[in-house]
């Protein structure tokens, strides 16, 4: 790696070439038009006060300044010779030859980080030395960081990158080519390594070049790839992936992990910039930008500064596009009217482009009604009309009303079904149904008809195709114990299931011989799991059915009741989605918590859970859709309502997990949940009672 530098000529022709519009300005749609001196290669970007600096590969570490970051001079470098320690780990480096610095502000100091190497070996080091100013120049050496050598150690201590993770704890991340990208904590008080080197990214075609931000909930891992420092036959590319934690696992967009050779391009050559790469994220007063290096094709080869701004889309991926303006809010839910007895209503109006909400009450606002989701947790209270007022920086928009309404409940409300229909596989891809026994004052049983259905909805009405031929059907308590009685293989004509699944109104089975199987009995209160897989290890489409028995002349106030229903199953989209269907029962709405659970299940030791679930809810009479969701967002109202019923806790705002919160009337209930993005992988989907 060698400093380069462009004429001012050249410079000027570019300048000139792009306000006559004879080129685009590259792949970048938001690249800052630059002039001066802008030979670079592996620039690192940082603003002082008013001044904006980039340090870069060359001879002294040479450094360049501009007052508005558009207009750049060429500045002192910042070593006029070599420092006596370099060639000890470096012993046929370039004179003065330093390398890929990386500057950042911390603890009061500027801290630069740079590296001393021979081209294509791992005799490197890295190398640090500090400020005060960099105006002011006041540099000290603080000595190396950390070394490699050939034959001694798999790492290259090059490409060095201060990170700082969400409590404010400084961290190297370092490494190329030869087993790829690492990070180390480091102790604040001498900025140099302390703990364990943790392997985050590595990639056989070439990788180097890293950047760890953090934002939006993650820390996002910024690399080059492939091959650089071969001017126009550069293959140079910049590619990122992101985590929860600092020390990974790091993922690309479409789930491949970055220890195995992940990443989602950001960008790539253009028809005269070549080979971008050699990054720095920055994070300034007017946003996120990127300082890299291309070869221009126009000019030799010479690697150029090139600065672009750099934005998140909805998904909080790291991109170069910038969004287009917001347009004025559009209400896709719309709040729902009810009658209710009493007890937690929930109303939702969703409005794309909205940044602020604001509820009012026969017209007047609520106070601190200021989200998507208004809860009245005494509606008896809070009768009457609700509307849902949605703005942004453009203007604003106005939900339909709805009304809140109390009435005598004739007949308690209650959940007398959950249904889920997906893909059976084996070992955690089976299905999974939970349900809790509950509510009530006093103890007692509730009689429950639970069925595993797989040639009967192959056949006719539904003729449902690869259904799981042989569904076994198995009940286990809290503990994890099976329940007396619990495994079915076949239903074999019991009269008892004929009775109960026509008392619900579940379909008929036609078939007494079929291998479709069912449990019909008592359980106390408590929660369950029933789970279905093949009998024999095979693999198709089965549907689960819970229902609660008990007759309606039977149930009362005080009477235990289904108060928790959910499916955990493998779940892609189309038709390989996951439909859960839910009954609600009685005179009176039903407040429930929908939750969609894929991301949130990584704690809990479940791996290859589906990223980004996308939840919809529709009426099963019409097929109209509700609501949908496809991200919380940390959503408060969410948050309590699941903490009230007892749900384990999502902890990550900027999670794809996905929730409903909604006061719904008796009906029928679809609750679809797919991939985003169009990717499969395990989800839990959950409906609470929330009283």
């Amino acid at each position: 790696m060698n400093k380069h530098n462009s004429s001012a000529a050249a410079v000027r022709l570019v300048a000139l070439c792009m306000l006559l519009g004879l080129f685009a300005p590259g792949a970048w749609g938001a690249s800052h038009a630059l002039t001066g001196a802008l030979g670079a290669h592996d620039p690192t970007i940082i603003q002082e006060g008013q001044t904006w600096w980039v340090f870069s590969t060359g001879t002294g570490l040479p450094v360049k300044y501009s007052p508005d970051g558009l207009a750049w001079t060429q500045g002192v470098q910042i070593f006029a010779a070599e420092l006596p320690w370099w060639r000890t780990y470096a012993p046929t480096m370039g004179q003065n030859d330093v390398w890929a610095p990386d500057v950042h502000y911390f603890g009061g100091r500027f801290w630069c980080y740079y590296c001393v190497s021979e081209f294509g070996t791992n005799n490197s080091a890295i190398g640090l030395t500090s400020c005060t100013s960099i105006a002011k120049g006041d540099w000290r050496d603080d000595g190396v960081v950390l070394s490699s050598e050939s034959g001694a150690q798999s790492f290259n201590a090059l490409d060095p990158d201060l990170a700082v993770d969400a409590a404010g704890n400084p961290w190297l991340v370092f490494g190329s080519f030869f087993d790829g990208i690492h990070v180390v904590a480091l102790d604040p008080a001498t900025m140099k390594p302390t703990g364990t080197v943790s392997s985050i990214a590595a990639r056989p075609n070439g990788i180097e070049g890293s950047n760890i931000i953090y934002n939006n909930g993650y820390y996002y891992l910024f690399v080059s790839i492939d091959k650089c420092c071969l001017g126009v036959n550069s293959t140079y590319k910049i590619a990122y992936g992101r985590s929860t934690g600092i020390t990974g696992p790091y993922v690309d967009q479409s789930g491949v992990p970055m220890l195995q050779s992940g990443g989602t391009v950001l960008d790539s050559s253009g028809p005269r910039w070549i080979g971008p790469g050699g990054q720095s994220i920055y994070h300034s007063a007017g946003g996120w930008i990127m300082a890299f290096h291309a070869y221009d094709a126009m000019n030799n080869g010479n690697p150029t500064l090139m600065i672009s701004d750099l934005y998140w889309d909805a998904g909080n991926w790291p991109t170069l596009t910038q969004p287009a303006a917001p347009l004025n809010p559009v209400f896709t839910t719309q709040p729902l009217s009810v009658e209710v007895a009493a007890g937690t209503v929930a109303l939702d109006a969703v409005a794309s482009s909205a940044t602020s909400y604001q509820w009012m009450q026969n017209g007047v606002p609520v106070a601190g009604a200021a989200g998507p989701t208004l809860v009245l947790t005494d509606a008896s209270a809070a009768p009457g009309s609700y509307a849902c007022v949605a703005s942004n920086s453009t203007g604003s928009a106005t939900s339909e009303t709805a009304t809140v309404g109390i009435i005598q409940a004739s007949t308690p409300t209650r959940m007398v079904n959950i249904s889920a229909r997906a893909e059976v596989g084996t070992g955690p891809s089976i299905i999974f149904g939970g349900f809790a026994v509950g509510g009530g004052g006093a103890p007692g049983t509730v009689r429950l008809l639970i069925r595993g259905s797989g040639p009967a909805i192959a056949a006719a009405p539904f003729n449902v195709p690869a259904t799981l031929p042989d569904p076994q059907l198995r009940l286990f308590d809290s503990g994890g114990s099976p329940i007396p009685g619990d495994l079915n293989t076949g239903w074999a004509g019991n009269t008892e299931v004929i009775s109960d699944s026509s008392a619900v109104g579940a379909f008929k089975w036609n078939d007494p011989a079929s291998h479709d199987a069912a449990l019909d009995l008592a359980l106390a209160t408590g929660p369950y799991t029933a789970q279905i897989s093949g009998e024999n290890a095979d693999t198709g489409v089965s549907l689960m059915e819970v229902y609660d028995a008990t007759p309606d002349g039977a149930f009362n106030s005080s009477s235990p009741r289904l108060v928790n229903l959910s499916a955990r199953v493998l779940a892609g989209s189309g038709p390989n989605a996951l439909f859960a269907g839910f009954v609600i029962k009685g005179t009176a709405a039903m407040t429930v918590l929908i939750r969609a659970s894929g991301p949130a299940l990584a704690p809990f030791g479940v791996s290859g859970v589906l990223p980004d679930p996308q939840l919809t809810l529709q009426n099963q009479a019409t097929g109209a859709v509700i609501a949908a969701n496809t991200g919380w967002a940390g959503n408060a109202a969410v948050s309590d309502a699941a903490g009230n019923v007892g749900a384990f806790r999502w902890n990550d705002p900027a999670s794809r997990d996905s929730a409903l919160l909604i006061t719904l009337p008796p009906g029928n209930y679809t609750a679809e949940v797919a991939g985003a993005g169009g990717d499969s992988g395990i989800i839990l989907v959950e409906v609470y009672e929330v009283r």
